[in-house]
């Protein structure tokens, strides 16, 4: 055997994440124990025999349905993942093996942890620094699941130079790098960044971002070029925002003139066929707003001719309340002094005598009806009055109260009248100012529906102008100016991202030269392979085409990652990796016996002291190659036909709901 990783020198003993053993729990009280699992650094194999028998058919002569896959997904399990696939299969489980669960003892970045996570939905899982399994079963051990999954996500995400994700400031996770650590069999091994099929792993944007993740983990991306991708980022949606704006510029000035002349002809009720401007025949949208400019001046000045009369009648109308006013007033001092009378209040009459004298002779000018008090109607009616006078001779008095109480009683009528007077010409004064308020609101609205039709026929006449004369707004010239200057920055970003790459050409030349070195060992020849730093698609390409050559290129690209997290202080990889049944993937036996038999000898020269400083983990319906038949590359031989060499020793009948078993 050659020492092909000879000019590779490994920077650790053991990989920053593995698991040492896995123990399948049928029950924690008592403690019993489906299966257990002795797991090592290195290779690792799972091998689903195919049936020896002849008479034995269909799926379980291939190997299936025994339990590789469940051992996978019972690995995601007990490193922190719950997908819906693991919940399938805990369901499955838990009709099985109700107390039971997954328990492994997991070592990472040097620390020893043991974790229990139970099939069932309503118990809770477990984990401790400890080494005796019993020990966190029953309690003894402080139970700190939480801790483990903080530490889980420290070791992995926490190391890398940003959290995450350019452009969407989407955080990473640790099951983001898990899904890559563990490939599942559904995927069919089709694409590099192609981790989980129909499980949906969060990425805002499933082509950009696991390339992201990748770069970050593999050590190419520091800091500096982190910030550089963010700026790259928010300035390229600052150049895609602008490009969106500029054909929009482009249509608004004819989107607006329709629009303009729409409303206009809605408006003075134009026809779609009539002419925007004047002709010698015929109507046009300009005839018809001059036709409506005029009629509404005119309306206005009629308007504002009623207004004036309705003003002059009002101040008539007020001079006659202020008058009526008056005769109340008087009227309800005649009754005053009446009542004053009748009762021989002697006080009351001459204080109110005097108040009525006084209004009765009046001199000057009345203010509110601009007339001589000599002309006031309400003046000289009250001079005419009946002067009463107070009788000192009581028998008079009282021959005279029948007269008195008559009087009264008439100055009472004379009051109530004066009074509804005055009511009535309130009333007719109130309905005389809505009527003024209605002309006024009207010439008003007028005035306004004129200006705006005005100024509408101004700005439909400036875009017909403009469009005439053509040439760009200021607002599309402004655009396109700021478009410009985002592509310049744009391009000075990106050529500040190439000098930085060329700056990292190191780590990029180590993991070509590793590929290359993969590659030869795999395929035989040197150059069929080369790594491509930022590809989205392909990082890691087989220069010969056809199906089993893309399976190739996803096992090349993660054997290189792996071997390179353990020569490579800049890499982030767990070295942690399991492969379910790439064989299943229409690889060719060939390339299949060769990649078994380089990642054992990759563990043999990169390793010490049986220790290896990475842990592989695959699953194989196909036999491996003799050499690797047996201890200690084979961990787990599982079989179809008979329960002990199934997974879980029986097969695991599904939960069905709905069925009365009793």
């Amino acid at each position: 055997m050659s020492i092909w990783l000879k000019a590779s020198k490994p920077v650790r003993s053991q990989p920053r994440l593995w698991v040492e053993t896995m123990w399948l729990v049928e029950s924690r009280e008592p403690l019993v124990l489906t299966r257990t699992i002795n797991f090592h650094t290195g290779l690792n194999i799972v091998w689903a025999k195919e049936s020896a028998s002849n008479d034995t058919s269909g799926l379980a002569s291939a190997g299936h349905g025994v339990g590789k896959t469940s051992l996978c997904l019972l690995l995601r399990y007990v490193l922190g993942d719950d997908a819906p696939a693991i919940a399938t299969l805990r369901g499955k489980a838990a009709g099985s093996f109700p107390k039971g669960g997954v328990a492994a003892k997991v070592h990472v970045d040097g620390t020893v942890w043991l974790v229990f996570r139970p099939y069932g939905l309503y118990s809770h899982s477990l984990a401790a620094q400890s080494d005796a399994l019993d020990q966190l079963l029953d309690g003894t051990a402080p139970n700190d699941f939480d801790g483990y999954g903080r530490v889980l996500e420290q070791f992995s995400i926490g190391r890398l130079a940003a959290r995450s994700l350019p452009g969407t400031n989407q955080p990473l996770e640790w099951r983001h790098l898990l899904a890559w650590c563990i490939r599942e069999q559904r995927t069919r091994f089709d694409g590099f960044y192609h981790w989980r099929e129909g499980e949906g792993l969060g990425f805002k944007r499933s082509r950009r971002d696991p390339p992201l993740l990748v770069g970050s983990v593999l050590g190419l991306v520091d800091q500096q070029l982190d910030q550089l991708l963010r700026e790259i980022e928010a300035k390229q949606k600052q150049v895609e925002q602008a490009k969106e704006r500029i054909p929009e510029l482009e249509r608004a000035p004819a989107f607006a003139l329709a629009h303009a002349d729409r409303q206009l002809r809605l408006r003075v009720r134009a026809e779609e066929d009539e002419p925007v401007f004047a002709t010698t025949v015929g109507e046009s949208v300009e005839s018809r707003v001059q036709a409506a400019l005029q009629a509404a001046e005119q309306d206005e000045k009629r308007w504002e001719r009623e207004v004036a009369q309705a003003e002059d009648a009002q101040a008539e109308e007020q001079v006659r309340l202020h008058e009526l006013t008056k005769a109340r007033d008087l009227a309800k001092l005649d009754t005053e002094i009446a009542k004053a009378l009748v009762d021989a209040k002697r006080d009351d009459f001459e204080r109110l005598s005097k108040v009525r004298d006084r209004l009765a002779g009046l001199e000057g000018r009345c203010d509110p009806g601009n007339v001589e008090f000599s002309a006031c109607e309400y003046v000289q009616k009250n001079k005419s009055a009946v002067n009463m006078t107070w009788f000192q001779d009581g028998r008079q008095a009282q021959a005279d109260a029948s007269l008195f109480a008559a009087r009264h009683r008439a100055s009472l009528d004379v009051f109530d009248r004066a009074e509804k007077a005055v009511a009535d010409q309130q009333q007719l004064i109130s309905k005389k100012k809505t009527e003024l308020h209605r002309l006024r609101v009207r010439i008003a609205t007028s005035e306004s529906a004129r200006t705006f039709l005005k100024q509408s026929w101004e700005e439909l006449q400036l875009k017909h102008t403009q469009r005439t004369q053509g040439g760009d707004t200021t607002e599309l010239v402004e655009a396109r100016k700021q478009l410009q200057g985002f592509e310049l920055a744009l391009d000075s970003l990106r050529a500040a991202e190439v000098s930085r790459r060329s700056q990292q050409s190191s780590r990029v030349d180590a993991l070509k030269a590793l590929t290359a070195t993969v590659s030869t060992r795999l395929l035989g020849a040197a150059g069929y392979a080369r790594f491509v730093p930022g590809h989205e698609v392909r990082p890691f390409e087989v220069a010969r085409g056809g199906e089993a050559y893309q399976v190739l290129e996803v096992l090349l690209g993660d054997i290189v990652c792996l071997l390179d997290s353990a020569t490579s202080g800049a890499s982030q990889h767990p070295g942690f990796l399991v492969h379910d049944c790439p064989r299943e993937a229409d690889m060719s036996e060939l390339l299949y016996r060769e990649f078994f038999l380089a990642a054992a000898e990759a563990a043999e020269q990169l390793g010490k002291d049986g220790a290896a400083p990475f842990q592989f983990v695959v699953t194989t319906t196909s036999a491996p190659p003799a050499e690797l038949g047996g201890a200690p590359h084979v961990v787990l031989e599982l079989a179809p036909g008979a329960d002990e060499a199934l997974l879980f020793k029986r097969q695991l009948a599904p939960e069905l709901t709905g069925f009365d078993l009793g």
